[in-house]
């Protein structure tokens, strides 16, 4: 809608808020378009209503919205062309106008602190640049890599799915079952077995990625008397997640081969990445993993497995899901579709016991209906046609390829430091002993290099957790690796004796 047709009950609105500030008529409509402008109803470039506009439906004299429109010109706020009309000027300091008007109505924002049950934006949050691709060495996880991705085959599946025999089954809000039936039959044929899981129908329900699918079963099954067990380090909004609902959240240590199974015992539900540690990569062994599921059996605990990244990672000698090896229906599997093509479409599943799937579905009901039609029956296409599974052993070529030459430059300039992959993972996790990380990457961005630091893994993270990095792969081109471990060995020179305390 252009704002010159914008609904006169708007602007009558922002005019009336002006009525107290002790201005004339004038000042009240330079006011009002000010307002306007700062709270996005007109934008830099955009025309404005026309004086007689004004005049008619704010009950004031055409001259007087005149004189207001000349003084708006003088102060570069509106800009007139000529036989156009009046447009917002693309040098509008806005900001300074912003911070007037607020000043001129200090006591205008309600206090929403006193309302809030919890102040989500305190939690263990990794925080990530939106401009991340502006960084010529970006060692940054879980971000999509525009190189690698199947334009053409992804178009070729959304020009099918706009098919009309097909936008007819997506245009639908599909408010019971909610899931593109054949999407789950490409999950069932197509991906499920390559973990050795065998579902049927209503045994999948598709989310909108896996942290929805974390937030759905810790919403439904959590109680706050009830006992969560998660690794640690961790997946930082796991824990988050998982802490909204109950304080009775049990660290669990891990060594080479994951999590000692003893420590699951009083603990409700266990939260676990058994294929591919997050974030340190490292892979539960066999045997743990059939104690642990016997000793979930005995202390009748409830385990979430979570395969993030399992997709990218699979191998011929990769170890069995735990749901594949699970005969009680006491793992729920978590998966995501989206992240290894491009974590932006946003689409995961869950694979649990029917009647948990049931009650997650209705769940998923009051928060969102369903995830996007159009984009799963795309999927459906892309996996079915086989895109998918060639796109997966690409990438994990590729980041197979890139892990490797990033151990080899890390191990070459930084023989101190403890560095550990697994399963050809998109990221490595860095222990650098005796480095102050958050300076380091403060020090590294100046060079153009983004790193994650580690400390954000870690339930009640101390000064002792500051040594430790993320570095992933995904987004890096491999000719560029070496250039930025370079960039980031000449900042470490800068302060090598930097430690711990500072």
């Amino acid at each position: 809608m252009t704002h010159l047709n914008m609904i006169p009950m708007t602007w009558s609105r922002l005019y009336q808020e002006t009525i107290d500030l002790g201005l004339n008529l004038q000042g009240r409509v330079c006011r009002m378009i000010f307002t306007a402008i700062s709270t996005g109803f007109l934008k830099i470039g955009e025309p404005v209503p026309s004086s007689r506009f004004f005049a008619e439906h704010l009950g004031i004299a055409r001259n007087t919205v005149i004189i207001a429109f000349q003084q708006l010109v003088t102060e570069n706020i509106l800009e007139s062309r000529h036989r156009s009309g009046h447009f917002v000027h693309f040098d509008c300091h806005i900001l300074y106008q912003t911070q007037q008007l607020n000043a001129l109505n200090p006591n205008k924002q309600y206090d929403w602190s006193k309302r809030l049950s919890k102040k989500l934006s305190q939690q263990n949050n990794l925080i990530k640049p939106l401009d991340w691709e502006n960084y010529p060495f970006p060692f940054i996880y879980g971000q999509h890599d525009p190189e690698n991705f199947p334009a053409a085959a992804w178009r070729e599946c959304s020009l099918k799915a706009l098919a009309t025999k097909n936008a007819s089954l997506w245009a639908q809000d599909l408010t019971q079952q909610g899931d593109d039936m054949h999407l789950i039959q490409a999950i069932r044929q197509h991906i499920l077995p390559t973990r050795g899981i065998f579902a049927d129908e209503n045994e999948i329900l598709l989310t909108v990625g896996s942290q929805h699918a974390l937030y759905m079963i810790a919403d439904l099954l959590c109680h706050p008397d009830a006992v969560v067990g998660i690794e640690n380090p961790c997946y930082p909004d796991a824990y988050n997640i998982f802490s909204m609902r109950t304080s009775n959240i049990r660290a669990l240590d891990i060594d080479q081969d994951g999590i000692h199974p003893e420590q699951i015992q009083g603990c409700n539900y266990v939260y676990l990445t058994p294929s591919r540690h997050c974030p340190t990569g490292i892979s539960m062994s066999a045997q743990r993993r059939t104690e642990l599921l016997e000793l979930a059996e005995k202390y009748d605990s409830i385990i979430i497995e979570d395969e993030y990244d399992a997709q990218i990672s699979v191998q011929k000698n990769m170890l069995p899901s735990l749901k594949s090896l699970d005969h009680c229906g006491r793992v729920i599997y978590v998966g995501s579709l989206s992240k290894p093509l491009a974590p932006g479409l946003r689409l995961g599943y869950i694979v649990a016991n029917t009647e948990l799937i049931k009650e997650l579905r209705f769940l998923r009901r009051l928060m969102l209906r369903h995830p996007n039609l159009f984009t799963q029956r795309v999927f459906a296409f892309f996996i079915e046609m086989g895109y998918y599974h060639s796109m997966l052993r690409r990438q994990h070529e590729a980041h197979l390829a890139r892990t490797s030459f990033l151990i080899k430059t890390l191990n070459e300039h930084f023989p101190e430091w403890i560095v550990n992959s697994a399963n050809g993972g998109s990221s490595c996790w860095v222990n650098t002993r005796n480095i102050n990380t958050q300076s380091l990457a403060q020090q590294v961005k100046e060079h153009g290099v983004f790193i994650e630091t580690g400390q954000a893994f870690f339930i009640n993270s101390t000064i002792d957790h500051l040594c430790y990095l993320r570095m992933g792969v995904g987004s890096i081109e491999q000719s560029k690796i070496e250039e930025g471990i370079q960039r980031i060995a000449q900042c470490v020179a800068k302060f090598k004796s930097t430690k711990l305390s500072t």
